[in-house]
This record gives structure tokens, sequence and C-alpha cells, in this order.
């Protein structure tokens, strides 16, 4: 009898570490994102770097099922020319980039050191392009940017569907509950209007030509991030 009793002790001390680090039921995370372009939008668009803030409310008490909702942003494209303007050095600047958002269901292996996921989204996607003219920052008396004018020339606001897998993985030393993030999302968006990475050419005299394309706009985007147990209370610690 003492023996097994040892034997129900030493499974406790294994299981319980396992138990209470389960997943959170509510999270929120940020990540950092490259984007890659596919087929017809790869053919114009070379490729992408931006950032993912993203959270989940857990359906059922352990966060096996959840409702996931993010929202994130690439910019694909910079140029820029300086200009020349009376006894100011000014800099003209086109940037073209992707704001996107979405809401879905999520499945996530809610224990252990390295825990799966795959989920999906429904929401939508904006390709838009701004140009701007700003006097650089040394050239303030703040020591930073200021933008004088700045336009939008191009926009397109559409449907985008997401698929979405990964892994999360324990950092201790970051805290109880906190979780690195690697995953990759794919989205599908169909047609859209957008500036490829060529488009935009300068004159020499801080003046752009810029060509809208539209063309199918899919792209993955890769992410590294962090994920972070909110509320108090909200581990779940199984007998």
């Amino acid at each position: 009898m003492a023996h097994r009793n040892r034997i129900l002790v030493a499974l406790a001390l294994v299981l319980t570490p396992i138990a209470a680090h389960a997943q959170a039921r509510y999270t929120a995370g940020v990540a950092g994102v490259y984007g890659q372009p596919l087929g017809q939008f790869g053919e114009n668009v070379r490729r992408g770097f931006g950032g993912d803030a993203f959270g989940t409310l857990g359906i059922d008490s352990r966060g096996i099922f959840s409702l996931r909702g993010e929202i994130g942003y690439i910019r694909y494209n910079r140029k820029s020319e300086p200009l020349a303007a009376y006894y100011v050095d000014l800099e003209s600047e086109t940037t073209s980039g992707v704001l996107t958002m979405g809401v879905g269901p999520q499945l996530m292996l809610p224990e252990g050191p390295i825990r799966p996921y795959i989920g999906g989204t429904v929401g939508f996607a904006r390709f838009a392009t701004n140009t701007s003219i700003s006097v650089p920052s040394n050239q303030t008396g703040t020591g930073q940017k200021e933008t004088l004018d700045e336009q939008n020339v191009s926009s397109d606001f559409i449907l985008s569907l997401a698929a979405i897998g990964g892994i999360a993985f324990q950092l201790n030393f970051l805290g109880r509950g906190v979780l690195g993030d690697l995953g990759v999302r794919w989205h599908r968006n169909g047609d859209a209007e957008y500036v490829c990475s060529d488009c935009v050419v300068y004159d020499g005299a801080g003046s752009p030509s810029i060509t809208v394309t539209r063309s199918q706009a899919d792209f993955l985007v890769y992410r590294v991030g962090i994920v972070i147990p909110l509320g108090r209370g909200n581990m779940t610690v199984t007998p």
C-alpha cells in the first residue's frame, strides 16, 4: 500500500505543473510578420513587413475552442525622393501596404510545452497607397519628421478569408502562462486594386507617377510573436 501511495504522489508531482500551465481562456498577443505575395500578386509585389495584434476568447473552460480576432498591417513598398522648396529641403514619399482584420474560430491543444493550433477568420483587407510631402527629421527643430501634406491615391476594401496554423510554446522565464508563437496565415483575397512595387516612378523633381494594377492579391503571412494570458484566475488547473 505504501509503495502504491508513493507512486501516486510521484505522478501528482509530475502532472501538477502541466495542468497548472494549461491554456488561458482569454489571451492577447502581438507578432512581427513577413508577408509573401502569391500568384499574380507575387509577380507585381516583392515582399512586405509589418505587425499583428490578436486575441482569443475561450468558448470552453480549458481554452480548446476559442473565438480569435486579429488585426495586422504589412507595408510592401516605399519610395522617396528629395524635394527642394525655398530654403527647406523636403521629401516626397510614397508608401503602399495592406491592412487586414478578421474574426473566426480557433482550435488549440490546451496543455503541454508545445501546443499546435489551427483556425480561420472572415474579415477584410484594405490595399492602399499614400503620397506625402514632409520635412525630414534632420531639418526640424523637434528631431522628428513633420508631414506637411498627405493624399491617398489608391484604396481597395475587399473581403478576405484566412486560414491559420501554428504552434505556441511555453516561455516560463517571462512568467506563468506566457507563450511564444510561431505561425503562418494564408489570405484568400480574390481580385484587388493596388500599386505594384515598380509602379511608382519619380521624375527627379519629387513628383511621382503612379500606376494602379488589378489582379488576384493572395498572400502568406509568417508570424513570430508572444501570447499573454489576461485576467485573474485565468488559468485552468485540473484536479
